[in-house]
C-alpha cells in the first residue's frame, strides 16, 4: 500500500525558463513535469509561476521579487544553470522560504577557454581581418597585433575560472598575475601565479581577463579613474559579468588608445541596447 502510494504522488512541476541540454532535460523528465517556455516576458512568468515548485534559469531571467511575489509560496527552488546568482533576488528568495542553488563549476572550463580565445583573437586582431578580407581587402600587415610571450596577464577575480585560464596563459608564455582579494597565496604559488592589488595589476597589466562576480564591490570597478592608471595599448577580456565595466568609460579609453581593444561576452543589460551603445559597432574596418 505504502509502494502504491507514492508511485501515485503527484510529480513536481519543473520551470526551465532558459534552454538545458537534452541530457538535463531527460533527467528531470523523469522525475518531474517539466514545462519549457523561452523567452518569457516577465508577465508570461508571473503566470507560469503560480503553478510551479521549480524555476531553472541561465543569466538573462532576472528572479525578481514579483517572481517569488507571484508564486505566492507555492515555488520552493531557483536552480541557476551557471556560476552566480546575481539574476535572482535572495532576500525575496529567503523570505518566501525558497531554495537557491547554482552550478559552480558546470561551465568553468568552457568559461576559461573562451577568455583564452578571446585573449588570442585580440591579440592578433582576428576579427578587424576577418572583416576586411570578407570586404574584399587584403591587408596582411596592418592586422599583425602583438605576440602574448612574456606579455603581463593579469586575471581580475581568483576564483575557479580565473585559475583555470592562468594555467592556459602559463603554457601560452604569459607571465600572470591575479587580483582576488580573497584568494590565498598558496593557491596562487601553486599555480605560478603572484597575487597583486588593484592597482598594481592596472599599473603592471598588458592584458586583463576578467571574471570577479557582480557585487556592490566590483559594479563598474573598472571605470575612468581604473583605465586611468593602466598602460597605453592594454587589452580587456570580459567573460564574467558586463556591469563590472563602466561602458561609457571604456568606450573613453579606447578612443583615448588607453586601451587598445576589448572582447566582451557580457553586457550589464542583456540583450544590450544596440542603437547607441558606446560600445557596439565601434569597429568599421
Amino acid at each position: 500500500m505504502a509502494s502504491a502510494a507514492a508511485g501515485g504522488a503527484a510529480k513536481p512541476t519543473v520551470l526551465v525558463a532558459e534552454k538545458l541540454g537534452g541530457a538535463g532535460l531527460e533527467m528531470l523528465e523523469k522525475v518531474a513535469n517539466v514545462d519549457c517556455a523561452y523567452g518569457m516576458t516577465p508577465e508570461q512568468l508571473y503566470a507560469k509561476i503560480a503553478q510551479s515548485d521549480a524555476l531553472i534559469v541561465r543569466s538573462a531571467t532576472k528572479v525578481t521579487r514579483q517572481v517569488f511575489e507571484a508564486a505566492k509560496g507555492k515555488l520552493k527552488v531557483v536552480g541557476r544553470a551557471g556560476v552566480g546568482v546575481d539574476n535572482v533576488d535572495l532576500a525575496a528568495a529567503t523570505e518566501y522560504g525558497c531554495l537557491v542553488v547554482n552550478a559552480p563549476t558546470a561551465n568553468t572550463v568552457a568559461a576559461a577557454e573562451h577568455g583564452i580565445a578571446l585573449m588570442c583573437t585580440l591579440s592578433r586582431n582576428v576579427s578587424q581581418a576577418d572583416a576586411s578580407m570578407k570586404a574584399g581587402k587584403w591587408e596582411r600587415t596592418k592586422y599583425v597585433g602583438v605576440s602574448l610571450v612574456d606579455k603581463t596577464l593579469c586575471i581580475m577575480g581568483f576564483g575557479k575560472v580565473g585559475g583555470e585560464v592562468a594555467r592556459r596563459a602559463r603554457g601560452l608564455g604569459m607571465q600572470v598575475l591575479a587580483y582576488d582579494p580573497y584568494a590565498s597565496e598558496e593557491k596562487a604559488r601553486a599555480q605560478g601565479v603572484r597575487l597583486a592589488s588593484f592597482d598594481e595589476a592596472l599599473e603592471l597589466g598588458d592584458f586583463f581577463s576578467l571574471h570577479m562576480p557582480l557585487t556592490p564591490g566590483t559594479k563598474k570597478m573598472f571605470n575612468d579613474a581604473a583605465f586611468a592608471k593602466m598602460k597605453k595599448g592594454a587589452r580587456i577580456t570580459n567573460v564574467a559579468r558586463g556591469g563590472v565595466i563602466d561602458d561609457d568609460a571604456l568606450a573613453r579609453a579606447l578612443d583615448a588608445g588607453i586601451v587598445a581593444a576589448a572582447a566582451l561576452d557580457v553586457f550589464e543589460e542583456e540583450p544590450p541596447q544596440f542603437e547607441g551603445h558606446p560600445l557596439i559597432g565601434r569597429y568599421t574596418g
